[in-house]
């Protein structure tokens, strides 16, 4: 079993790069000249160096293109290797901010503003972070600096105009946004997004102003009638209805495939009773958005009206369809389903129309249990914007606002950029765990070369270099996914099988073991290592000619090793050679006093005997060998009950099924000892798993069945005991001939 002594190199990725590339090909180079004059400390320092340059770029790439949870995960790591630098926290806060983690923005920014008070950008992100949090003095006052330090960043005013707004100061919000068009000129859209702050705050009449300014200056600029004719609906409901038609027309008839402005108009027809202007525009709103239930719902129900029975039942249809668990909108799938079952009445499918309302009526009684309130949900869609959500009016400073914003060109260009970086990352992460690796830190290394996966899982041979190094740290359980990748991408590796099948057998999953090591063996007959955990893997899966003639030839091919004694001390066990068995086994301690699975065999036979004393000395012997072996703390509680010995051995029970939770055996003799004990509640606990994990036993049905009736629970009780006989019963049948 081998590292890569050679690291693999970076050069390659970063040809196509000359900036940031050239700064990691210099690190690259260092590092493999230090590594060359046996420095490995400063080769790892210079990979240090890269990735301290490139998870704060493939952070902000991230950020860019609304990859949130990435780019959190990215910029901690950049935060945690430059801890001084404010830059790195500020970004950090950016991508806790995007996911939602306000509170948790807090702290990186209250770090980097420690480092440097007059950071602009962390008193602006503090100044977003307070707002959405709804403390809207403190956003005031944070956003009020970043005026005084950086005048020009209009993102931050733009957000300083929303606090005031919160804070209902009207005069100062309309003394920023008059400020910012007096900055940047008269634009539309700079008119919206100000008519957009004062609707989203309450101020209705402000708002219809500076839409009207944006339809002044641009009457075709995307959305800006639609936003008028959603203002006059949200300001004055049905008393607008004709001016809110007239705007959202307006809209169409500049923008035709405009999805809200078609929805919107359907909704205003609709809650008029013009069904037959209403489906046109429903049914653009419905093509435009075939995953949406909303416009189906209300297409349904003009086809109903208008008596297109068969075209309500497919809209209404697809309109459930879309919200299968009703988390979308409860009450308007219920109303879909009792319109549904009316519609099929009309169409002459009387059937599956009383089942639909049967349906409905079921639904209706759900809801007002769960939640009256949810009633008015699809009454109140109307107030959501965007998708049934606020508006996002506010974003990180010098972040894109999402890809929709991006042509596809500068979207291709940041897929592109992101993928080199984690390329970078991995690559950095995997020599660095080389590194570590070859100076026999494999812990550290697991923990390199799993940063690696966790940015480019595909990189070169790092599934086995994680498995590899998981099992040098004997960390068994975690080398088996990665080497079970590596085997099944490329089953040409001996060496990886060699391994998974070793890990297998630590965990103790022998079948698996077997299967790969027998194949491993037939390859590498002359690899005596391997013969021992073979062996007793075919021994272990009732493999016992196999196992034996595995034995042969060890014995023929390793001689007086320790392990040959063993497994012939297994043998003459199996064959009631008890004696014999203790002089193999005192062999093979003779030769390695360190030897595992000697003690814990002479363990058994000792209790066989019922020598308690010297059974526990021996499990004792080899716990202090292995001390997570799950067996032989097994055996050691169940001779330490045995002596009377209660407490110890209950506490290594529990350590068993709590290490062990599919250990049957242990459940049952902890459920026993529980049962003496008086521990009523734990023993019908540990039992009853039992019973579950070993339903053949008619002795665990048994004590399952005393512990029910101990804790008042006597008809359960007498069932258990009656399967007990039952069981008992056919395994005497079984074996009478």
């Amino acid at each position: 079993m081998y590292f890569p002594s050679a690291l693999l190199p970076l050069l390659l990725l970063f040809a196509p790069f000359q900036t940031p590339g050239d700064s990691f090909r210099r690190h690259h180079e260092a590092a493999e000249a230090y590594r060359r004059a046996g420095d490995p400390a400063a080769a790892e320092k210079e990979y240090a160096a890269i990735l301290a340059e490139a998870y704060p770029l493939l952070g902000r790439i991230y950020l860019a293109r609304g990859e949130y949870a990435r780019a959190v995960a990215a910029l901690e790591a950049a935060a945690a290797r430059q801890p001084d630098s404010a830059e790195a926290l500020v970004d950090l806060s950016i991508a806790y901010f995007d996911t939602g983690q306000y509170q948790k923005a807090l702290e990186p920014l209250a770090r980097a503003l420690a480092r440097d008070p007059r950071s602009a950008p962390a008193h602006h992100m503090l100044g977003k972070v307070h707002f959405m949090l709804g403390e809207f003095a403190e956003s005031v006052r944070e956003l009020e600096t970043v005026r005084s330090l950086a005048p020009e960043d209009y993102d931050a005013a733009y957000t300083l105009g929303l606090a005031y707004l919160k804070e209902r100061r009207v005069a100062d919000a309309r003394r920023i946004f008059e400020g910012m068009a007096a900055a940047l000129g008269e634009r539309p859209q700079l008119r919206v997004l100000t008519g957009r702050a004062y609707r989203e705050t309450g101020f209705f009449d402000e708002a219809v102003a500076e839409f009207k300014k944006a339809a002044a200056l641009d009457p075709r600029f995307p959305r800006v009638h639609y936003h008028l004719g959603l203002t006059y609906l949200l300001k004055e409901g049905a008393a607008r209805l004709a001016d809110a038609t007239r705007e959202l027309e307006a809209e169409l008839a500049a923008h035709p495939e405009e999805f809200l402005a078609n929805y919107y108009l359907g909704v205003i027809h609709a809650s008029e009773g013009k069904w037959q202007e209403a489906v046109g525009p429903l049914e653009t709103a419905a093509r435009l958005e075939p995953d949406n239930p909303d416009p189906y719902f209300l297409l349904g129900q003009g086809y109903q009206n208008l008596g297109r029975y068969e075209q309500a039942v497919e809209a209404l249809r697809k309109s459930i369809a879309l919200n299968p668990r009703l988390d979308h909108n409860d009450y308007q799938v219920t109303n879909a389903h009792y319109r549904l079952g009316q519609s099929l009445i009309k169409a002459g499918r009387a059937a599956e129309g009383e089942e639909e309302l049967q349906k409905a009526a079921e639904l209706k009684s759900k809801a007002f249990k769960r939640d009256e309130e949810k009633l008015d949900a699809y009454l109140n869609a109307a107030k959501d914007d965007e998708q049934g959500k606020l508006p996002k009016l506010i974003s990180a400073p010098g972040v894109a606002t999402g890809a929709t914003d991006a042509d596809s060109k500068k979207t291709d260009a940041l897929a592109q950029e992101a993928a080199f970086y984690e390329k970078v990352v991995a690559a950095a992460h995997n020599n660095v765990g080389l590194l570590r690796a070859e100076r026999g830190d494999f812990r550290a290394a697991a923990a390199e070369f799993s940063s690696a996966a966790q940015w480019n899982p595909l990189h070169e041979g790092l599934d086995f270099n994680l498995g590899l190094a998981h099992f040098k740290s004997e960390s068994y359980k975690d080398a088996i996914a990665p080497l079970e990748r590596e085997t099944k991408a490329r089953p040409s590796n001996l060496q990886a099988k060699q391994l998974l099948g070793l890990s297998y057998f630590m965990m103790e999953d022998y079948a698996k073991a077997a299967t790969l090591l027998t194949e491993v063996v037939a390859a590498r007959p002359d690899d005596a290592a391997l013969y021992y955990p073979l062996a007793l893997s075919l021994a272990k899966t009732g493999q016992t000619e196999a196992s034996n003639r595995v034995v042969r030839q060890m014995v023929a091919l390793g001689g007086n090793s320790p392990q040959v004694h063993i497994l012939l001390g297994r043998a003459r066990y199996e064959q009631n050679d008890a004696a014999g068995a203790l002089e193999e086994l005192g062999a093979a301690l003779k030769l390695d006093p360190s030897v595992r699975l000697a003690h814990f065999y002479t363990g058994l036979i000792q209790l066989k005997a019922g020598k308690l004393d010297e059974a526990a000395r021996e499990f004792e012997a080899e716990l202090k060998l292995n001390p997570s072996d799950a067996e032989a703390k097994f055996h050691l509680g169940f001779t330490l009950l045995a002596r009377q010995e209660t407490a110890r051995g209950v506490s290594l029970l529990r350590e068993v099924v709590r290490d062990r939770p599919d250990f049957a055996n242990a459940h049952f003799e902890l459920g026993n000892a529980l049962l003496k004990q008086g521990d009523v509640r734990g023993a019908v606990e540990n039992l009853e798993l039992a019973a579950k994990l070993a339903p053949e036993l008619a002795h665990v049905h048994y004590q399952l069945g005393r512990a029910y009736i101990a804790a008042g629970r006597q008809s359960e009780g007498e069932a258990q005991l009656e399967t007990a006989r039952q069981l008992k019963e056919k395994a005497l049948h079984a074996t009478t001939p």
